[in-house]
């Protein structure tokens, strides 16, 4: 099927557009003359983005802001028939809207790994769901998804947000396939570490590490690269160069990644219990007195042939 030249008219909707990457998104849309939704929590920040966007010679009527918390099914509904009214039909969704933890599992309460997943897993397909319909009667429509690296390749310190991308990358790979039949090309995007307000807005932070200072990709790149990559209809797209190399050695040596990320571990936890357990060296028990040297073959009777094995199977 032919794709999209360029967004020109295009009409798209974007969630998580009052910071981030899904401002970056829409912000690009806007200026290449596509007509945008914008959704996100705040209504004071989309305003101002609004605001921005308007000054810098958008057309007013082409931009249009809801606030809406995507968590909650009235709001999900109010926003596509919002989108409806506004639009008539879209030509591009793309679902920015998430949030992130970091820390080690154990030591977090279940609930964040439950609003994880209601925020980057659960909002994100039932929003899918409602808006299969508008998307269909869309031109040549897409959607992207916005997963991550830790879609593909889990990290230590970011387990529950991991568990939520991979879970949001097998939703993806499984409705492009389902959507085909309604012409609708769906794009997962992977970004690496971008220079968003990502470490701001986290459910729980208690890493010990801090990856701030390698955030060195823009929003704008990101987005830039992202929406090229719908239009040539890729369904896959990774960024950056340090996350590529990531997912091509966990492909190529794996074992050699996981043993990586264990010593790391061990690194910034020198107090853990593996570190802390006395390394005492293995000595033999000593030889009864009148008993024969073992090696000597007269000590090798038949009676101690079991007893002889089980002291070099537990030594082992």
């Amino acid at each position: 099927m032919a794709r999209r030249r360029n967004w020109n008219d295009a009409r798209c909707l974007v969630t998580g557009a009052s910071s981030g990457l899904g401002c970056a998104m829409a912000q690009h849309l806007v200026r290449a003359g596509a007509r945008v939704v914008l959704t996100g929590r705040s209504s004071t920040k989309l305003d101002s983005i609004k605001s921005a966007l308007i000054e810098s010679g958008a057309d007013p009527y082409a931009v249009h802001t809801l606030a809406a918390d995507l968590t909650k099914a009235g709001d999900r509904a109010r926003l596509v028939e919002f989108t409806t009214e506004r639009l008539g039909a879209l030509d591009l969704a793309i679902n920015s809207a998430g949030v992130g933890a970091t820390g080690h599992f154990e030591t977090h309460d279940p609930s964040v790994l439950r609003q994880l997943f209601e925020i980057n897993v659960f909002a994100l397909a039932e929003l899918s769901r409602l808006l299969l319909p508008v998307l269909s009667q869309g031109d040549r429509p897409s959607l992207i998804n916005v997963g991550s690296i830790v879609a593909r390749r889990g990290l230590p310190g970011r387990s529950e947000y991991t568990a939520s991308k991979f879970a949001v990358a097998g939703f993806t790979e499984s409705i492009r396939a389902e959507w085909s039949k309604y012409g609708i090309h769906v794009l997962l995007l992977n970004p690496g570490f971008t220079a968003t307000e990502f470490e701001r807005n986290l459910i729980i932070d208690t890493a010990r590490y801090s990856v701030t200072k390698r955030r060195r990709m823009t929003a704008g790149t990101v987005a830039d690269a992202a929406l090229r990559a719908a239009l040539s209809g890729r369904n896959e797209l990774t960024l950056t160069a340090g996350g590529r190399l990531l997912l091509l050695a966990n492909r190529a040596i794996p074992r050699i990644v996981d043993w990586g990320f264990k010593r790391w571990t061990l690194h910034l936890f020198p107090e853990s219990p593996v570190l802390q357990r006395p390394r005492t060296k293995s000595v033999p028990p000593l030889r009864p007195e009148g008993t024969p040297f073992p090696g000597r073959p007269h000590a090798l009777r038949p009676e101690r042939l079991g007893e002889s094995s089980h002291q070099h199977a537990s030594a082992d």
